[in-house]
């Protein structure tokens, strides 16, 4: 996945649960976190090197969003974020650049 396409991933998936486009989040998800450093720290430009295996996590709205070292993008409602036996994985959605 290129570094811009990871907070329009985000963005979409956010959307796509609320039913709404993705412009039209409120509110807009560079106001809760900062994409730009996000992208940079996943994926770094050629000339930049990051030693980055963790996980980055943050909750907009009622999403817990986590994205970790490889870019791979997990969205869950908040409600789900603490495990629920009738729940089941059904309401998670993943993205896996690789």
């Amino acid at each position: 996945m290129a570094p811009a396409e990871l907070g329009v991933e985000i963005a979409r998936r956010i959307a796509a649960s609320e039913g709404v486009d993705a412009a039209a989040l409120d509110p807009p998800l560079h106001a809760v976190v900062d994409v730009d450093a996000l992208e940079s720290l996943v994926h770094p430009q050629p000339n930049e090197r990051t030693d980055f295996t963790g996980v980055v996590s943050f909750t907009y709205g009622d999403y817990a969003v986590t994205v970790d070292g490889t870019g791979a993008v997990s969205v869950t409602p908040t409600e789900d974020a603490d495990p629920d036996p009738g729940d089941g994985p059904g309401r998670q959605f993943e993205y896996n650049p690789q």
